[in-house]
């Protein structure tokens, strides 16, 4: 049996952001026991894209070269994020999105429109369409919960991490924040009293969805008074290293990335602050969220005394990341008792 992971057109912001799921699916950490497996499998990763250099437990092929190795068995299945590939048309597919178009406000109408058909399309051309998480599962309808190992994520050393605050903040500590450009105003405020109060050198870094979105927010921030403090970048540049190096994350609405942000923000045990809006129901899984701070960003002053509070009270800051940790942990084990497929056993 081979497993093909598409990796070519993928249509999320960048590989970095699938990479720990790709460590997941690949399984670098984790094997399923021989015996459970009537016939034997091999992971292929096709992408344009050059080998990297680390070794893993999986074949790297280019998509012109794929075609060999489909004709020269009939046992193949394909693991995709976004639309099939011409060379996998024909293969038995399983769909795992990334991203959920009717969740996403920012497109224009035309936009939000052929998304959400090319989406569309594509869960109608699986043989399955799979959920890795509670959240995906809640709000894509139709989909089956996979179980599935998650590996260790990267460990990263003081020294690694050194340089990413270097380039992001000239070596401060930060606070990193995913948000819409409509929630930059709030937490500038409440930043405002923060610096105010302590007169540190405390960072605030948001990361935004698009260059329309960053543009947005530097025009917000025109005229700011703490504006040198203040670090806007793309998620298209996004490194996991910045939420490892982070001193707290913050959150508004939730999106699909967003989520995938803060499951890794809960298992590097850092802290995080979420917008809570009653309105949304797509927000995230209630357990999760309040195993962080939850409340109304448009109360700039409720924000500000949760930035002082984790600045001063470092014991309370560790407390709450063993707290996080343990409640990700939680709803991993609770998602994983709900899968009806359990990965790679039922593909192959």
């Amino acid at each position: 049996m081979r497993i093909f992971i598409q990796l070519d057109a993928i249509h999320v912001p960048n590989l970095t952001i699938l990479e720990p799921l790709l460590l997941d699916l690949i399984g670098l950490f984790h094997n399923e026991p021989a015996h459970t497996i009537d016939n034997q499998h091999t992971i292929y990763l096709v992408s344009d894209l050059p080998k990297p250099t680390q070794d893993l437990a999986v074949e790297w092929v280019h998509p012109k070269a794929v075609a060999a190795f489909i004709t020269d068995s009939s046992e193949n299945v394909l693991i995709h994020f976004g639309p099939v590939a011409l060379w996998a048309k024909q293969l038995p597919s399983y769909f795992i999105p990334l991203s959920l178009p009717h969740l996403n406000g920012q497109l224009s109408w035309m936009k939000s429109w052929l998304e959400k058909k090319r989406f569309n399309t594509t869960m109608q051309g699986a043989k399955k369409v799979l959920a890795l998480d509670e959240w995906h599962a809640q709000n894509r309808p139709g989909v089956e919960r996979l179980h599935l190992e998650k590996a260790p994520l990267p460990s990263f050393e003081w020294s690694q991490l050194a340089p990413v605050r270097s380039s992001l903040t000239d070596g401060n500590q930060y606070l990193l924040a995913f948000v819409d450009a409509q929630d930059i105003r709030p937490i500038a405020k409440a930043f405002s009293v923060f610096k105010k109060w302590q007169l540190s050198t405390m960072s605030l870094v948001f990361v935004m969805d698009s260059e329309l979105e960053k543009d947005k927010a530097a025009n917000i921030l025109l005229g700011y008074k703490y504006r040198d403090a203040v670090e806007l970048v793309n998620l298209s540049n996004f490194k996991l290293e910045w939420i490892a190096a982070a001193y707290l994350t913050i959150f508004s609405a939730m999106n699909s990335h967003r989520f995938q942000f803060l499951t890794y923000t809960m298992r590097y045990q850092i802290p995080f602050l979420m917008h809570q809006d009653v309105t949304d129901k797509n927000v995230a899984i209630t357990a999760m969220a309040e195993a962080g701070d939850y409340f109304d960003f448009t109360q700039p002053d409720v924000l500000a005394n949760h930035f002082k509070l984790y600045y001063k009270d470092e014991m309370y800051r560790a407390a709450k990341g063993i707290e996080i940790q343990k409640a990700i942990q939680t709803e991993i084990s609770r998602f994983q008792q709900k899968a009806t497929i359990v990965w790679p056993r039922d593909l192959v």
